[in-house]
């Protein structure tokens, strides 16, 4: 039996994806430091610091997408904050989670940007991690909250890309 949607809880009680991407980048930093640089010349590659800058920036353009959509349809941005509406369009006619496409692509640039080989190599674990965390959590409730309408909604579009 379902709750009626005024009693569905959040999602998660801890705001997952920033704390994910401060241990990301914190971990693969502190690895770098631990490595003496060495991995370093791995990602200095010609305009590698160009390309991980381009794609940061996309991925905060995405974020800014994101959350104007979101403010559109009346509903929070905040991953451990309950959802009062669905959004499926603007960047979430592509991706039920595009935020969270956005919180990957920008570890990614980062390590790219400051030629961090560990903070590439914990990229995947970051996606890893918001899925399990974040994304899986947040289907349950908005499955229970929208019902069929967001199961039809995940029939149509990809988790991710």
């Amino acid at each position: 039996m379902s709750l009626p949607s005024e009693e569905i809880g959040p999602p998660a009680r801890l705001p997952w994806p920033p704390i994910l991407i401060a241990l990301a980048i914190g971990a693969g930093l502190a690895f770098d430091h631990a490595s003496g640089g060495a991995f370093s010349p791995l990602v200095s590659f010609p305009g590698a610091t160009a390309l991980g800058a381009l794609i940061v920036a996309l991925a905060l353009a995405n974020d800014i997408w994101c959350a104007l959509t979101f403010r559109r349809h009346a509903t929070t941005i905040l991953p451990h904050r309950a959802a009062s509406h669905l959004a499926t369009d603007g960047p979430f006619r592509w991706s039920r989670n595009p935020i969270y496409v956005s919180h990957v692509a920008v570890v990614f640039g980062l390590g790219l940007l400051i030629a961090s080989p560990f903070t590439l190599l914990l990229t995947p674990l970051v996606a890893l991690g918001l899925q399990k965390l974040a994304i899986e959590p947040e289907e349950r409730h908005l499955l229970a909250k929208f019902g069929d309408v967001y199961r039809s909604y995940m029939a149509r579009t990809r988790r991710w890309l």
